[in-house]
């Protein structure tokens, strides 16, 4: 009987273990402002397990700690935990080719506004499971830029005769002045929802000077059979992931229906 306890025993520790075991996958420190107007600066990761796996819950974080360069504790807002399922795309410059993931893939993150100010340096982030273990990671915030936010009231979504979609916007003027000092990039996004529940995104990573995506019809289709609202965003961020913008969405209930092939 005695054997059996302690083979009991063992076997809830092997599994609990493995079940409490994660590590920080990445990390950011980083000042955002909107077009809403509203400014903060945020700490973001992401924690996997020991298979690799992206968490499905926020249960076993116990503390998160974060340090600034000069090792003094931010005051940070209470911790957040998000999911959902994602597709992505690529822009091949050298080539010019847009490409495009059809499988959705489950991500999460956590995030906290951070209440104090940011300053240059080594950030470090300590999060302590419920089980007392620690993870730690370090990410380097170089300076603020002041970055220009794209105006969705340019925004303009048209389809090709083959049901792909263009979705356009007008660069800033700033943008030209700040990219002979700053590595800048873009990003176009698209939340999607159905029933009010945020179900899945969309985003690409763009030249900061393209100002156009391409999504090809089957991107569409998926996109469109996810949800039933979509709120499409422009971003342009410091290649170093320092600073970010955000546009107000666009909302829709439709990316765009599919033509039929004219006969």
């Amino acid at each position: 009987m005695t054997k059996v306890i302690f083979v009991v025993l063992c076997l809830f520790l092997y599994v609990t273990g493995n079940v409490l075991a994660v590590e920080i996958s990445w990390m950011q420190v980083q000042h955002r402002e909107y077009g809403n107007g509203k400014a903060l600066s945020r700490l973001g990761f992401g924690l996997i397990d020991d298979r690799g796996n992206y968490l499905t819950d926020n249960r076993n974080v116990k503390e998160i700690t974060l340090y600034n360069p000069d090792k003094k504790e931010l005051k940070l807002t209470p911790l957040n935990f998000n999911s959902t399922e994602e597709i992505f795309g690529t822009y091949d410059s050298k080539n010019s080719q847009w490409l495009y993931s059809m499988v959705w893939q489950f991500d999460s993150w956590f995030n906290a506004e951070i209440m104090d100010p940011l300053i240059p340096g080594l950030y470090w982030l300590k999060v302590t499971t419920i089980d007392g273990k620690v993870t730690e990671r370090t990410f380097v915030f170089n300076r603020r830029t002041a970055l220009p936010i794209v105006d969705s009231d340019s925004f303009q979504l048209q389809p090709d005769p083959n049901g792909n979609l263009i979705w356009t916007w007008k660069i800033p003027m700033e943008m030209g002045q700040l990219a002979l000092n700053h590595k800048t990039r873009a990003r176009a996004s698209i939340d999607i929802f159905k029933d009010e529940t945020a179900v899945g995104y969309f985003s690409i990573i763009l030249p900061a000077h393209l100002a156009y995506v391409f999504i090809p019809v089957d991107v569409v289709q998926t996109i469109n059979q996810k949800g039933d609202r979509f709120e499409l965003k422009a971003q342009i961020e410091t290649r170093d992931k320092n600073n970010r913008t955000y546009s107000r969405p666009l909302i829709v209930s439709e990316m765009l229906p599919i033509p039929h092939n004219k006969m």
